[in-house]
């Protein structure tokens, strides 16, 4: 319609895909330069199965996560899926953060009861949802909370506990 209103030279079906793909390469590539540092406190080292970082693209991943010390990680899934299996894990002490960025695909964290989680993720298109059962209070959990944050774009996303 805007080029029936407009007179417009081009026809706007013509540019909606191709800006599709473009808003979407730039936020990955914006996405990845401006990467927020976490900054890890104490004296205990940080090692692969601490912090998480995997990438899906037309495929899919399965991970079981044992670390005694999970700091969070970053996950991107495009076309893909993933499943992130966190239930024989302890989380860190304080804030730990997990970025997600999702495009056509999705994930699903198998996630303790007991932890603290907030989800500030942007969904436009597609959701995500805390979907556990039974979420304790108990008052040990609250000096630790996993922050899921991100972008879900046509896609979905998932916490469960089994």
């Amino acid at each position: 319609l805007a080029a029936r209103f407009l007179d417009f030279p081009f026809g706007v079906r013509q540019l909606f895909w191709p800006t599709i793909l473009l808003a979407i390469g730039l936020i990955i590539l914006f996405k990845r330069k401006s990467h927020h540092h976490h900054t890890f406190s104490g004296s205990q080292e940080i090692t692969d199965e601490d912090y998480i970082d995997d990438v899906a693209i037309f495929g899919g991943s399965e991970q079981k996560v044992k670390s005694r010390n999970f700091k969070g990680g970053k996950l991107t899934n495009i076309f893909g899926g993933s499943t992130l299996d966190l239930l024989d894990a302890q989380l860190a002490p304080g804030r730990n953060f997990f970025d997600v960025f999702f495009v056509f695909g999705g994930s699903k964290f198998i996630i303790p009861a007991d932890w603290k989680v907030r989800v500030e993720v942007t969904a436009i298109f597609g959701g995500f949802a805390d979907k556990r059962k039974s979420i304790s209070t108990s008052d040990t959990s609250f000096d630790r909370e996993l922050v899921i944050k991100g972008l879900v774009l046509f896609g979905g996303g998932e916490i469960k506990n089994l």
